[in-house]
C-alpha cells in the first residue's frame, strides 16, 4: 500500500488557520501570502489552494474561527459560574475582554476585516458572531429571571453590554485608557465590575 503524501498527513485547514493567526501578530492581513502560510503549515501551495481558493477565503476562515474561539471561551466560563446568572455575566464579560487583550491581531480581524473579506457574505450569516450575542442575551434573561433589569428589552441590553465591552477592548488596544500606569488586568476587571454594579442596582426589592 502506498504511503500517504505529506500533505495528506496534515490537517491543512486547521493548521492554516492557526498559522495565519500567528502571522497576523507581526503583519497586516494584506501582507500575509498564501505561499508563506503553506510553508508554515508544511504543505505545498497547491494543497493549500485546494482548501482555500484565495487569501480572502483563508482570512474569512480565520475570522470565523476567532468567533468560534471566543464563544468557546464564554461557554467555558458560563459552565464555571455554576448557574449563577450574575456570575455568568461577569465572567463572560471578563472572558471577552481578556480574549481581546490576549489576541489583538485576531480580534482586529474579527471586527475590522480587510475590505475584500468584509465584502463577502454578512459576517453573521454563518452564525460566527451571532452565536455569542444570542448567548449573551440568554445570560441577560437569566439575570432578569432573578429580578435584575426588570422590564428591559433583553436584545437591547445584550447589544448595549456587548457595545460596552467591545468599546473598552478597542480603547485599551489603542492605548486610550484612563491612566497609562493602570495595570490592564485591573482595567478589564474594573470595567466589567462597573457594568455589573449598574445591573445589580436595577434589582427589584422583591427580587
Amino acid at each position: 500500500m502506498a504511503r500517504p503524501r505529506k500533505d495528506q498527513a496534515i490537517d491543512i485547514p486547521d493548521r492554516a488557520v492557526s498559522e495565519t493567526i500567528r502571522l497576523l501578530e507581526s503583519r497586516e492581513p494584506e501582507a500575509v501570502t498564501m505561499a508563506e502560510v503553506a510553508a508554515a503549515v508544511g504543505c505545498s501551495a497547491p494543497a493549500l489552494y485546494n482548501h482555500f481558493r484565495n487569501r480572502d477565503a483563508l482570512l474569512r476562515a480565520v475570522h470565523d474561527a476567532g468567533f468560534a474561539r471566543l464563544f468557546d471561551t464564554k461557554l467555558s466560563v458560563a459552565v464555571a459560574s455554576g448557574g449563577d446568572a450574575m456570575a455568568r455575566l461577569r465572567l463572560g464579560g471578563l472572558a471577552y475582554l481578556r480574549f481581546a487583550a490576549d489576541n489583538p491581531a485576531l480580534y482586529r480581524l474579527m471586527f475590522s476585516p480587510p475590505p475584500a473579506v468584509a465584502a463577502m457574505p454578512d459576517p453573521f450569516a454563518a452564525d460566527p458572531g451571532m452565536t455569542s450575542l444570542v448567548f449573551l442575551k440568554a445570560g441577560i434573561q437569566a439575570a432578569q429571571a432573578e429580578g435584575y433589569l426588570p422590564g428591559r428589552d433583553p436584545d437591547l441590553v445584550a447589544f448595549t453590554m456587548w457595545s460596552a465591552v467591545h468599546g473598552a477592548a478597542a480603547l485599551i488596544a489603542a492605548g486610550r485608557i484612563p491612566a497609562a500606569t493602570r495595570p490592564v488586568d485591573a482595567l478589564l476587571t474594573g470595567t466589567v465590575d462597573t457594568i455589573m454594579g449598574l445591573i445589580a442596582d436595577t434589582r427589584r426589592p422583591d427580587g
